[in-house]
């Protein structure tokens, strides 16, 4: 056979196996944006107000079955409503205290006065959030009231005092 009718042997050179790598990359980036919008929005999301981060650690409600974390979260949602309500007015509370403090004269009472509408309303808004952990509180279970226990001292530990928490209380 003369060189003409040779037939050519193709190599593989690397940047093919760079550019295949990279390509599978991009599908799978893809693909799991694609997977995460077809599955809608998060279903326990937005389960935490201002104030319940520290006593409702969402790592507690991870623990739980679906069907029990399911039916605390809905207890929590119908909360939902009346903590927006209260978010919005206290941000309208510090707009107040903000154009109080621009004022010229500088008006120290008008100043004290916002001031203390602003911590009537955040008041107003913890003592909200106070009577709904605790009526969350009385539907756990002994063993989901250890549990956020557990979950409420690990939020409010670093890494290492909570590990040594752990190790002293037999956890």
């Amino acid at each position: 056979m003369s060189q003409a009718q040779t037939p050519k042997t193709r190599r593989w050179s690397w940047w093919w196996v760079v550019l295949i790598a990279s390509l599978a990359i991009n599908l799978a980036v893809v693909a799991a944006i694609v997977a995460h919008k077809a599955a809608g929005p998060h279903r326990h999301r937005s389960i935490t107000g201002p104030g319940f981060t520290q006593i409702l650690p969402r790592a507690f409600f991870r623990e739980l079955d679906r069907d029990r974390r399911d039916e605390l979260v809905g207890e929590l949602r119908e909360h939902r409503k009346d903590f927006r309500e209260l978010r919005k007015s206290l941000r309208e509370r510090a707009r107040d205290v903000a154009t109080a403090l621009r004022a010229e004269p500088y008006d120290e009472a008008a100043v004290a006065k916002t001031l203390q509408v602003y911590e009537t309303e955040a008041q107003t808004m913890v003592a909200r959030g106070r009577g709904i952990a605790e009526g969350f509180f009385k539907r756990l279970t002994p063993e989901e009231r250890v549990q956020i226990a557990d979950q409420i001292e690990r939020k409010t530990m670093s890494k290492r005092r909570w590990k040594r928490w752990k190790r002293e209380h037999g956890h």
